[in-house]
């Protein structure tokens, strides 16, 4: 059996690996302003020993800083970041289908159950979609996911290199994305529930949490002397907890019902069908369920506190729209909840015949499940790898009349600031050094005053303006005035430049 989780778990962590990089633009992993942002604190990190906040030349605190060192790793070895997330992302979907496959088949009492559940990480529309992205999200779902199976595994064997393993990659986890924090609660959670004797517990969970919570410790006393907050300053939020739920519905509908919403609803109706009549069948006399307990719990903990802590944190401060980056954690941890409580209620049937129908039933569900995914698949993401897109590489981006214009008021100096509303793609695609303005509100290191400092050395100091020239974050127009005696220099239907000095 060994042997064959092996293959197995082979033969899926390939399949993954292909169907990203099939997938994968290329010019590499899409890039964004949050990439251009890794990238620059990378490079000062490399050149003058700061992690750099790119807009603001601030320290970064908004981000924990594992992701940055993996940038700075790829650009220490001469690879662009872009495809050298690329690599990254296919590697770490294809070990977590790898680690997947060898969990499952370990845990699982009908291991045949593994290979649906396999199918339906593989072929997945959330993890498919952010492996194109050179973002944290796969990196995070990678740690934390194995951080999950580790722990499991030390629940089910006892062993303590699986508990180390798991406390080293949780606190790796919460260095990519402050909700990994989520993780490191489940974690050590179930440790304080599941170890016995009382000093046992106590002492595991005290170890689990000094490795996990250490280095982020020291991150966010970093923070604190740097800006007085622990994580960053933080906008009010502009969405409703009814209105994230909403968009929350919305993301997960996407991931199902691409193509046709009936194949969705008879999936989702048979899987449930599969439950109750699984619960309903004759059963064993045995009443211990060795390790699939514990498990289908942490499951069901680490669903429950990341999508409160989402919903929270969405609620409560201002961020992107609720979208498939912030929920595609939650997927793997999904697909593990629903095939270890087919397990649970399948290998306690009396009737090794029933057992397989069973296992036979789940299969089918998967398959249905898949159809849409595979839709968008072959729709969306296949025919990725030959769109120019990202901010980057859209040729709507680079032939914008923002970038025309700038390129044709001004020449490029060292000695010249460029402060825009845009500067992500005006540095990305003039080679200016670009600020954004102060921020109106919050933590100080963002303010005029402290960012008035940073632009002292610059000779000459020009602020191109896009769109409206109000902004409720930024300081705009108005208040410029009220700072500088500005003199417009060049307009287009798109922006003004102004000259500050």
């Amino acid at each position: 059996m060994n042997k064959v989780r092996y293959v197995t778990g082979a033969i899926f962590a390939i399949a993954a690996f292909l169907l990203v990089m099939m997938c994968m633009p290329h010019t590499g992993a899409i890039y964004t302003h949050d990439t251009q942002s890794y990238e620059y604190a990378a490079s000062t990190l490399l050149e003058s020993g700061e992690i750099r906040y790119f807009g603001y030349d601030t320290p970064i605190i908004q981000w924990p800083p594992f992701y940055i060192l993996i940038a700075a790793f790829i650009r220490l070895i001469g690879i662009p970041l872009a495809q050298g997330a690329a690599w990254v992302n296919a590697v770490a979907f294809a070990y977590l289908l790898y680690a997947s496959a060898l969990f499952l088949m370990d845990q699982l009492k009908v291991k045949w159950l593994a290979v649906p559940a396999l199918l339906l990480m593989t072929a997945s529309v959330p993890l498919v979609f952010v492996s194109g992205y050179a973002w944290t999200e796969m990196t995070f779902i990678f740690l934390s996911v194995l951080s999950v199976i580790f722990m499991l595994q030390y629940f089910e064997k006892d062993k303590k290199g699986w508990f180390y393993a798991s406390a080293v990659m949780s606190s790796l986890c919460w260095l990519t994305r402050y909700v990994g924090v989520v993780v490191v609660a489940v974690l050590s959670l179930m440790l304080f529930i599941k170890i016995k004797p009382f000093v046992e517990k106590m002492k595991n969970t005290f170890i689990y949490l000094f490795i996990s919570c250490i280095p982020m410790a020291l991150w966010v006393a970093r923070n604190y002397l740097i800006s007085e907050t622990f994580t960053g300053g933080r906008q009010p939020g502009i969405y409703t907890l009814e209105e994230n739920m909403e968009l929350s519905l919305e993301v997960f509908k996407s991931w199902t019902s691409w193509l046709n919403p009936l194949f969705t609803c008879i999936a989702t109706a048979f899987f449930l069908f599969l439950v109750i009549l699984a619960a309903a069948l004759k059963k064993e006399k045995k009443k211990k369920v060795p390790g699939s307990l514990p498990a289908l719990f942490t499951f069901i903990l680490y669903i429950a506190g990341y999508s409160a802590v989402i919903l929270a944190s969405a609620t409560a401060s201002a961020m992107d729209p609720i979208s498939t980056r912030l929920w595609a954690p939650v997927f793997p941890i999904w697909i593990y909840f629903m095939v270890f409580l087919m397990d649970i209620l399948v290998r306690r049937i009396k009737t090794e015949k029933l057992k397989k129908w069973m296992a036979a039933g789940f299969t089918l569900f998967a398959l249905t499940a898949l159809v849409n995914p595979v839709a968008w698949i072959k729709s969306e993401a296949l025919p990725r790898k030959d769109i120019l897109t990202g901010s980057k590489e859209a040729p709507e981006i680079k032939n914008s009349p923002v970038i025309a214009l700038v390129c044709e008021t001004l020449k490029p100096s060292e000695d010249i600031l460029v402060i825009s509303n845009e500067a992500s793609i005006l540095a990305m695609h003039t080679g200016f050094k670009c600020y954004y303005p102060p921020k109106k509100t919050g933590i100080p290191l963002y303010l005029f005053d402290r960012y008035n400092e940073r632009t002292e050395d610059f000779k000459s100091i020009y602020l191109v303006w896009v769109g409206d020239m109000e902004s409720e974050s930024f300081m705009d127009i108005p208040v410029f005035r009220e700072k500088y005696e500005m003199t417009s220099v060049a307009r287009n239907n798109c922006c003004t430049i102004f000259r500050i000095r």
